[in-house]
């Protein structure tokens, strides 16, 4: 039962990751269509995702992961493992290094009316939001056929 809660606990919180990337990918080009100040409030929100929300859910992930391993018939040598890992750490690296700076500054060109700097900002930042939902998307494709296992 405690291995069922866990893998439960460890598929709901990269559904969590998965499921507000890609409402982020579908709603903040259409809300960059939208008033400044309206843009601008929802950079702020993603900002607050960035702190807050992602860094929960990659916590559950983690533990949740980590706590599946020493419990359950999984090694540390199994490749799947690494690539769960290694995305979390990339996906959380990029969280900081780059998600938030883009939209720190994209929130300063809305706000201060420079429009064309934030929507370059915009397509940067869309452009890492697309690599990092592939990424996840790769290790659960690594989790699902157990790549390496070991």
């Amino acid at each position: 039962m405690t291995r069922t809660l866990l893998l439960a606990l460890h598929i709901t919180a990269v559904a969590a990751w998965l499921g507000a990337n890609f409402v982020q990918i579908v709603l903040s080009p259409r809300i960059a269509r939208s008033p400044a100040a309206t843009a601008a409030e929802w950079a702020r929100q993603t900002v607050w995702l960035g702190r807050r929300y992602y860094n929960v859910v990659g916590t559950l992930i983690g533990l949740t992961g980590v706590l599946l391993v020493l419990d359950g018939d999984w090694a540390w040598s199994s490749g799947f493992i690494w690539v769960g890992v290694v995305v979390l750490v990339i996906g959380g690296l990029m969280g900081v290094l780059v998600f938030e700076s883009l939209m720190t500054r994209r929130i300063v060109a809305l706000d201060t009316g420079e429009a064309e700097s934030a929507a370059g900002l915009l397509r940067r930042i869309m452009q890492f939001a697309v690599l990092d939902t592939v990424l996840v998307l790769i290790a659960l494709v690594a989790m699902v056929h157990r790549w390496q296992a070991g």
